[in-house]
Parts: C-alpha cells; structure tokens; sequence
C-alpha cells in the first residue's frame, strides 16, 4: 500500500513542479498588463481579456489536471474528480481556442513566433480541444478507457510550454540563444516528445506506466 501511495504522487508532483515555470511566467504577465508599458507587454495589452482568459485557462487546467492523475484522489474523492474534471475539460478548451487566437492575431515578433511555429500552435490548439471533447463524450458514454486516453492525450499537448522550458533552458544556458528557426523547431518538438510519452503511457510501454495508467480513474 505505501508504495502504490508513492507511486501515485510521483505523477502529480512532477507535473506541477513541470507546470511551475510558465504558471509562474502566466502570472508575471498578468501583473505586467497592469503595470508600465513596453515593447514586449503591448501585443498582450490589445486583447487584454484573451491574454488573462488564457493565462488563467492554462494553469488551472495543468495545476487541477496534474492532480486528476491521483488515483488516491479518485479512490477517496470520487465526486472531487468528477467536479474538479468539468473545470479541467472547459478550462482546456478555453486555453486552447485562445491560445490559437493569440498566436494568429497576435502581433508576435518572427524572432519569438515564425511560419513553423504558428502553423504548430494552431495543429496544436485544435488537436488539443478535439481530443477534450471526444474525452467528455467517452465519460457521457461510460467508456472510461477511452475517456482516460484522450484526456492524457490532452494533457501532455497542454502541458506543451513546460516542456519547452525543459528544452531549451539547456540550450540558452550551453550555446546561447537560438535562432529564430531553431526555437520555432525546439518549441515543436516539445508538444511531439509529449505526445510520444502520451501514447506510451496510454499503452503501457514505459516503465511502471501499466500499473500507473490502470490507476489513474
């Protein structure tokens, strides 16, 4: 029983320390829209309703989501999950509509956002919202394999930006900053290698990942 226990956080904590950057990064931005203006802060200032729709979207859908991974929390508080999962699916949705909003109406510099990237973020985003709704229908529908598949799914393309943190804090720290393409591709890569560890997760070919996976609801 105490090591199902461990097993069971370790999960959850590792996606919220994952979560812990850019949520943090969400809110500095916040406190900027109401503070002096600048270069960086002034696209974020045209559509300040969107810009705090998606900050606070995002992390209550990573925050909340890491704990839907407790199988503790479902074995105990099933009406907990139950709740706290309508607020993760619509808050996902929301993060993920506005977050292909921001990035095609955005006036974001071609240092921080080019043609690659753009054309990612709105894969991305749609892939991201698809793969809630067809979670919700599978729970309406009482298949919960399905349900946990595509929420997983879900989860790792919304947990793209702390992996992009993971990538490329390594790289500035070692070779300085990247160019404009190189950061489009390493940004990338960070929603490819989530889902990779998704669809792994989902069928059972990481270490340990079966016995969490069976878990998780």
């Amino acid at each position: 029983m105490q090591n199902v226990l461990r097993v069971d956080w370790k999960i959850p904590l590792g996606l919220l320390a994952l979560s812990a950057i850019p949520c943090a990064a969400g809110i500095a931005r916040l406190i900027g829209l109401v503070g002096i203006v600048n270069a960086d802060s002034e696209r974020f200032l045209a559509s300040p309703l969107i810009t705090w729709l998606h900050i606070v979207a995002a992390s209550l859908f990573c925050l909340l989501g890491a704990l839907q991974f407790s199988a503790d929390l479902r074995r105990h508080f099933p009406r907990w999950h139950q709740v706290a999962g309508r607020v993760v699916a619509a808050s996902g949705v929301l993060a993920a509509l506005s977050g292909m909003w921001m990035a095609a109406r955005f006036a974001i510099p071609a240092a921080m956002q080019g043609s690659l990237l753009l054309g990612v973020r709105l894969v991305v985003g749609a892939a991201m919202a698809v793969a809630i709704v067809l979670a919700v229908q599978a729970a309406l529908n009482r298949n919960m394999a399905a349900h946990r598949a595509w929420m997983v799914r879900a989860y790792a393309l919304g947990q793209g930006a702390g992996t992009q943190v993971v990538l490329l804090l390594p790289w500035m720290l070692t070779l300085g900053p990247p160019s404009a393409l190189q950061r489009d591709v390493l940004m990338s890569l960070a929603w490819l290698l989530n889902l990779l560890i998704a669809e792994k997760i989902i069928h059972g070919r990481l270490l340990g990942s079966f016995h969490f996976y069976k878990e998780i609801f």
